[in-house]
């Protein structure tokens, strides 16, 4: 079947602890022939203790060696003799069923359960290594819903569905086989009616499918809405729109419970249409089977055993078609996580080379750069030299940030090269080459962890005194001592109880512990207000001595004082000079400064 190959290649991806698989099939076996064990008391119970009458075997019974001298044994003992043996050995396939049974749900169970918590870290793995043009093009909360609302909906098929369904097959092949000896004719008849159940069943199975991928689908949406909504609370005071943000979720909200009620109206079909047919079939073979039994074909213990094996058999027979239906419905989701398995990284670390200390310097190589297939950056050729400052400066959406992103290999270049000195960074493996870079960015970057864990994030082989040098250069040891724990601080999720500057000089403190020979500057002050600014600015200042520096800034007051400015204009380098130099040029440099500084 489509359905079985499509779980089977979770194999591709995730590692399967096959052993409790194994060990929960061999108690499931020994915990379905206890079962059927306990069903045998049945004819010599009915026949010889109730009825007082000897035991006609069914002539459908093999001809095992010693069974006709056992029955003949049980003819003659004496029935409260019987009695106390019947009673003996059910209660020991009981306690020996309800052993196995503990085991074998132990076993399976726990089987489900690590592959579920397997599928959850090789996902959550496989998305870290993915590249950013990844992450620019999928939402946060789809993401957060294929990581867990995907997967928990593969909870119940992997943790219970499946063992039942392993369990139940057993069962219903240890008694068809045991109604199968008594009479095979009744047994075909009463069988007729499992086709009428099962096709049903799995037309309604594909419909759920469907429904449960909408759910997904509304899940994800939901999922996004309240990230975007906690992200965005200041922004959607400011502007009044509480009342449709709540609309938003309400609408996805709706469509989730819509769907829910279709899932449980369909659902909720297959009890009552198993259990008409269940009874119009039992009464059937009833009626066939007193008939057998009046005609001296079998004993009525027989009978009474059939129909026992045969109940015992619907259980397990409906039990299937649930758990088929429920696996049919819940393999919606897998396509979903095969889709995060099989993204592609569009930077791949096949570098083999470790990056060794830049000595002379780095070069963009007439390097061109397109996002989504629409032309960011052209032609462009710039050598920075060791120890060189210098301010990447622009319009906005002109490309500056996407200098420092090629640099750092989180996008790759359309045409052309990046070298450290003469050498094309993609031959050095991403950790080295990264580990000679620290980057700074407009929106600083805090995680909900302690001040010190944030400073030290991605920093390894350092000492106290380094960290406490990196703390006074970027000024954070400054502000340390009105918190309340001090560099144990936890500042909560993205940093809420730390002001804008705070943050900032932070992640500062993080560039600085980690060491770099670059440090990589983009937009550090755009979002700050004028004091933090200065903070800032004095604490750049003693971190930017004896680096090379590449500072990206809309104000252009902020890179004034670099080496060099390179000014990019639709896409390609349209001056590089000093700032006076490119203020004697009066070229485009010079009107952005004029703007800036009017008035």
């Amino acid at each position: 079947m489509k359905i079985i190959k499509e779980y089977l290649k979770l194999r591709r991806y995730v590692f399967i602890q096959q052993g409790y698989f194994w060990a929960g099939l061999f108690t499931s076996i020994l915990s379905t022939l206890f079962n059927a064990g306990s069903l045998t008391t049945v004819v010599p119970l009915i026949d010889r203790i109730f009825a007082g009458k000897p035991i006609i075997m069914p002539e459908s019974i093999p001809d095992i060696p010693g069974l006709e001298a056992f029955v003949s044994r049980l003819n003659t003992t004496e029935p409260l003799t019987l009695l106390k043996a019947a009673i003996g050995f059910l209660i020991l396939m009981v306690v020996c069923k309800g052993i196995t049974f503990y085991y074998q749900n132990y076993f399976l169970r726990t089987f489900g359960n690590r592959i579920l918590t397997n599928i959850r870290f090789y996902i959550y793995k496989k998305i870290q290594y993915l590249s950013m043009e990844f992450f620019a093009r999928k939402k946060t909360g789809e993401l957060t819903s294929r990581i867990l609302i995907d997967i928990s909906m593969l909870d119940n098929v992997l943790s219970r569905e499946i063992p039942l369904l392993i369990l139940n097959i057993f069962q219903a092949i240890i008694f068809l086989t045991i109604i199968l000896v008594i009479d095979w004719k009744l047994t075909i008849l009463s069988l007729l009616i499992f086709p009428v159940m099962l096709f049903p069943i799995l037309n309604l199975s594909k419909k759920l499918r469907k429904i449960t991928k909408s759910i997904q689908i509304s899940w994800a949406n939901l999922s996004n809405i309240i990230h975007e909504s906690i992200y965005g609370q200041s922004v959607i005071k400011a502007y009044n729109q509480e009342q449709n943000i709540i609309e938003k979720f309400k609408k996805e909200n709706e469509s989730i419970f819509r769907a829910h009620v279709s899932t449980i109206r369909r659902t909720s079909l297959i009890g009552p249409f198993s259990e008409l047919l269940t009874t119009i079939g039992g009464s059937l073979i009833i009626f066939v089977g007193v008939e057998k039994v009046l005609n001296n074909e079998f004993s009525s213990g027989f009978l009474i055993m059939f129909i026992a094996g045969l109940i015992s058999l619907i259980g397990p027979a409906k039990a299937i078609m649930n758990s088929i239906a429920y696996i049919y419905m819940a393999s919606s989701t897998l396509p979903r996580i095969y889709g995060i398995f099989e993204e592609k990284q569009t930077v791949c670390d096949t570098g083999t080379m470790e990056c060794p200390d830049i000595k002379s310097g780095i070069t963009f190589n007439n390097v061109s750069f397109n996002y989504d297939k629409v032309p960011v950056l052209r032609n462009i050729s710039l050598h920075i030299k060791v120890g060189e400052q210098i301010g990447i400066v622009g319009p906005i959406g002109v490309g500056k940030s996407s200098l420092i992103n090629l640099l750092l290999r989180l996008y790759e270049p359309s045409e052309g090269e990046i070298l450290f000195d003469e050498i094309d960074i993609r031959k050095f493996t991403l950790k080295s080459l990264r580990s000679k870079i620290g980057l700074v960015t407009q929106e600083p970057i805090i995680f909900s962890d302690t001040v010190r864990n944030n400073i030290c994030f991605g920093s390894e082989n350092f000492t106290e005194e380094d960290f406490q040098k990196a703390v006074s250069i970027s000024r954070v040891s400054e502000f340390i001592g009105k918190l309340k724990d001090g560099y144990d601080t936890v500042v909560g999720e993205r940093g809420h109880t730390l002001s804008g500057g705070q943050k900032q000089l932070i992640c500062l403190a993080r560039a600085i512990l980690k060491n770099p020979q670059i440090l990589a500057f983009d937009e550090v002050t755009a979002s700050l207000d004028s004091q933090s600014e200065k903070i800032l600015h004095q604490a750049l200042e003693s971190v930017m001595e004896n680096r090379t520096v590449i500072f990206v800034a809309h104000r252009l007051a902020t890179v004034k004082n670099m080496d060099k400015i390179v000014v990019l204009k639709d896409g390609k380098i349209e001056e590089i000079g000093t700032h006076n130099q490119l203020i004697e040029k009066n070229g485009f440099y010079a009107k952005l400064w004029s703007y800036q500084h009017q008035g």
